[in-house]
């Protein structure tokens, strides 16, 4: 089954509050990226395998939030999607 975030993929821009001032955070990426020079490059699934969170069975996405008016940096956990247009014949065929 195909999952994905909506804030990676453009679908939803980030809306989330800082815990610290209550202003909007911006969106920094994926917190993965942040894990070394080619992580970026790294399948997104083996990714979310050994980043210490349960995001890869709860099908969530972890973003970085920056806050800009208070400079402070906090973890965002999305929900991904399923969208129903992208299941294919064959998973059709396979949950059947």
């Amino acid at each position: 089954m195909i999952h994905l975030c909506p804030v990676c993929n453009g679908f939803a821009a980030l809306q989330q509050a800082c815990t610290a001032c209550g202003q909007p955070l911006q969106d920094a990426g994926r917190l993965s990226d942040f894990y070394g020079d080619y992580s970026p490059y790294q399948e997104i699934d083996n990714a979310k395998m050994d980043n210490g969170y349960m995001d890869g069975l709860r099908h969530q996405c972890i973003h970085t939030g920056w806050c800009p008016s208070c400079q402070t940096e906090q973890a965002v956990v999305l929900a991904e999607w399923t969208p129903a247009i992208l299941v294919t014949d064959m998973e059709k065929d396979a949950y059947q």
